[in-house]
C-alpha cells in the first residue's frame, strides 16, 4: 500500500492529526503543551538527544497546518523517531490527553 503522508499508515496517528487540525489556535497551544508533558514524562533526557536531532535536520519550510504551532510540530516530529509500538503507545496517551482536555473545556 502506498502512503502520501508518513503518518497515513498509522491509522491512530491519523485520526489523532484529523482531530487536532479542527481545533482553535488557542487551544492547540495548550494541547501541544500537555503533549510535551506526556513526551517529557515517557522519554526525558531521550527527548533532549531527539529534540537536537531534530533541529539539525529540520525541512527546508514548513508547510503542514501543525507546523505553525512550534510545540505542535515538535511533538509530530518527535513521533516519527519512535518504533511502531512506542509511536501507538504515545499516540494513545496524546488522544487520552486530547479527550481529558475536550472534557475540561467542556465543563468550564
Amino acid at each position: 500500500m502506498k502512503y502520501s503522508r508518513w503518518y497515513d499508515k498509522y491509522p491512530e496517528l491519523k485520526s489523532l492529526l484529523a482531530l487536532l487540525e479542527q481545533v482553535n489556535d488557542e487551544h492547540i497551544d495548550l494541547i501541544a503543551q500537555d503533549f510535551l508533558q506526556i513526551i517529557m514524562e515517557k522519554y526525558g533526557s531521550n527527548f533532549d538527544e531527539k529534540i537536537v536531532h531534530l533541529n539539525e535536520n529540520a525541512p527546508p519550510g514548513y508547510k503542514r497546518w501543525y507546523d505553525e504551532n512550534y510545540n505542535l510540530h515538535t511533538c509530530i516530529e518527535f513521533i516519527k523517531t519512535l518504533n511502531d509500538n512506542e509511536k501507538k503507545d504515545l499516540v494513545n496517551s496524546f488522544i487520552m490527553a486530547l479527550m481529558s482536555f475536550i472534557t475540561n473545556v467542556d465543563q468550564g
